[in-house]
């Protein structure tokens, strides 16, 4: 039997030679433009929050303009609007569709009646974050929606109304402080509070034998004898990483910024999202080394030099806190058995006010 075959036409719209837009985010635009919520919008589309997120963070800086912006007031009252740029991006791309197709350019939904999770969180990825939500789901919370996208992306979800939670460890390294200046960077000041976590420890991994020094694997690194795994444009590590080895290679009487780095680091460009991933990619031998915590260099058997002990913390918008889940997780983050977990993973410690709720 012969099958009929039809023709189908995709409609690209590309910048220097860089998809900007096609017909998947074209939708995923449309749905954020209409409903207020890149959260709403993935899951009528039935697409991974972090894809969503990740088509939004590659067309900007394909375009090197901001497509979304904040409307205060999160999933109760504001939410995510098109920015002027986003809506001439989408305008130009149904009008190229309606031209083309000579039909309108119409989203078709097929699901109204879309249920959000009890809680978003979207930050840093962490052992520690998992287990929370492990508790979170015992406690009777089993909606819970975790995006692993980086310190810096969570904050500019908590920005847009997106996140209930943000997972950071962002190191400042003026102020050689953490996550508190990100907050007031963010314009998150008085919107929302941190509530106290715990401290990793940071090193960098690799399995290039147990008699490798610190210096040595910098040096192999700015001098590209040594390859390199990267963490995510966003991430903690990624901005403590970059900070950290320009300071190193000034030591070794190397000048470099972050240019330098992308020009001389072998795999700079090469991102994982996760420390596990990090590990992963070492054990391989895809990368000689990276950073990721001392828990997951144990947990593959790598070699492990430590750098630095970095906070953990959360932040949450403060009309969020009278919220039963968020009230659970903060009990579950101050519980016996999330502390007796803290204190048994190496190389994690909770910190003194765990818990606490500071206002910035």
């Amino acid at each position: 039997m012969s099958r009929k075959l039809t023709p189908r036409i995709v409609l690209v719209l590309e910048c220097d030679g860089h998809t900007v837009l096609d017909d998947s985010s074209a939708r995923l635009l449309a749905l954020i433009e209409k409903h207020g919520s890149i959260l709403r919008a993935a899951k009528i589309l039935g697409m991974p929050y972090s894809r969503a997120w990740e088509t939004i963070a590659r067309i900007e800086r394909t375009l090197g303009t901001r497509i979304v912006e904040a409307r205060r007031g999160g999933r109760g009252g504001g939410g995510t609007i098109l920015t002027d740029e986003g809506l001439k991006l989408l305008k130009t791309y149904t009008n190229f569709f309606e031209k083309l197709m000579r039909t309108r350019f119409n989203v078709r939904e097929l699901d109204f009646s879309i249920k959000l999770p009890d809680i978003v969180y979207m930050g840093s990825h962490d052992p520690a974050v998992e287990y929370l939500i492990g508790l979170l789901k015992r406690s009777g919370i089993t909606e819970v929606e975790a995006v692993w996208v980086g310190s810096g992306c969570g904050l500019a979800a908590l920005a847009l109304g997106e996140a209930d939670i943000a997972g950071v460890h962002l190191y400042d390294p003026e102020t050689k402080t953490y996550n508190i200046t990100y907050i007031k960077r963010y314009w998150l000041t008085n919107y929302t509070v941190l509530v106290r976590g715990y401290r990793r420890e940071l090193g960098i991994v690799h399995r290039l034998g147990a008699d490798k020094t610190l210096e040595e694997l910098v040096e192999g690194l700015i001098t590209g004898s040594l390859r390199y795994v990267n963490r995510n444009r966003g991430s903690g590590t990624r901005v403590f990483a970059d900070a950290f080895i320009i300071e190193q290679a000034a030591k070794l009487g190397v000048k470099i910024d972050l240019e330098g780095l992308r020009d001389r680091i072998k795999g700079y460009d090469e991102e994982v999202s996760t420390h596990e991933e990090v590990a992963s990619v070492v054990t391989r031998g895809v990368a000689d080394a990276g950073f990721a915590i001392r828990s997951v260099a144990t947990a593959y058997g790598l070699n492990f030099i430590p750098v630095t002990w970095e906070y953990f913390d959360f932040v949450i918008p403060k009309d969020r806190l009278g919220k039963k889940s968020i009230r659970i997780f903060i009990r579950g983050l101050k519980s016996r058995e999330f502390i007796t977990y803290i204190k048994n993973l190496p190389g994690y410690e909770p910190h003194p006010r765990l818990g606490t709720i500071v206002e910035v």
